[in-house]
């Protein structure tokens, strides 16, 4: 398939991606559509949307369709709660432009301090804190300000299934290198986006925001779908 046809989608992610992903998806939340301030539909088929009844706690929503959450207001959602098991795979996708990265901005919490998903503050780095391990990813040798604010950027964050449980970071679909190689293979639960636990609140906007687990997408899916995601919003890889 060429020109615009290949960029068909089976609800928001690719066709050429293979439709078994779309049944592997824990949640996608798609730049412009159904979103509201009160909640974003999500756009897999299992309904799991994210809420948020406090209007001071809930986000704007962009001329362009995006989500802009504020530190300053505490705004974040919920979801049904979504759990990993120990080795299982994941992938996380997210295209979002940081208004500020002076803190610790969570991305998945749990309303706990137990389990989560981060981006640390400084801009050089994510965190996963899984079961009991708080893992830091951090690409190059951890200076590379690869997470500034002011531009906007596709994440995509895959740890691999098994006893490892190797942590792979991409930015604009191009893989990050880490002088050390980050891994977790513990289990863990997320149901909130934006916050941790009442605290590091996500400062900024988010565009499109996926998650699948059993397992994870792999190899060439994840190459598709960052091609996806960085032509879809015009991200030069």
């Amino acid at each position: 398939m060429t020109g615009r046809s290949r960029h068909r989608t089976h609800a928001g992610i690719p066709h050429g991606s293979t439709t078994r992903l779309y049944t592997e998806l824990d949640f996608y939340y798609q730049w412009n559509s159904e979103i509201q301030a009160s909640r974003w539909n999500d756009q897999s088929q299992n309904g799991n949307h994210a809420a948020q009844s406090t209007a001071l706690n809930q986000g704007t929503i962009t001329a362009d369709g995006a989500m802009d959450l504020e530190k300053s207001n505490a705004q974040h959602y919920d979801f049904t709660q979504i759990d990993i098991a120990g080795g299982e795979g994941f992938t996380f996708f997210i295209v979002l432009k940081f208004e500020s990265t002076d803190t610790n901005a969570c991305i998945l919490g749990m309303n706990t301090a137990a389990h989560f998903m981060e981006f640390k503050g400084g801009a050089d780095s994510m965190r996963c804190k899984l079961a009991n391990t708080n893992t830091e990813i951090a690409p190059g040798d951890g200076t590379a300000n690869d997470f500034s604010a002011g531009t906007k950027m596709l994440v995509t964050l895959q740890r691999e299934e098994g006893e490892e449980g190797l942590f792979n970071v991409w930015k604009n679909g191009i893989l990050l290198t880490q002088d050390e190689q980050a891994s977790n293979a513990d289990d863990g639960e997320f149901k909130t986006l934006g916050v941790r636990s009442g605290d590091r609140y996500f400062d900024g906007i988010i565009y499109d925001v996926a998650f699948t687990s059993t397992g994870g997408a792999k190899g060439q899916n994840i190459e598709k779908i960052n091609e996806y995601f960085t032509s879809k919003h015009g991200i030069a890889r």
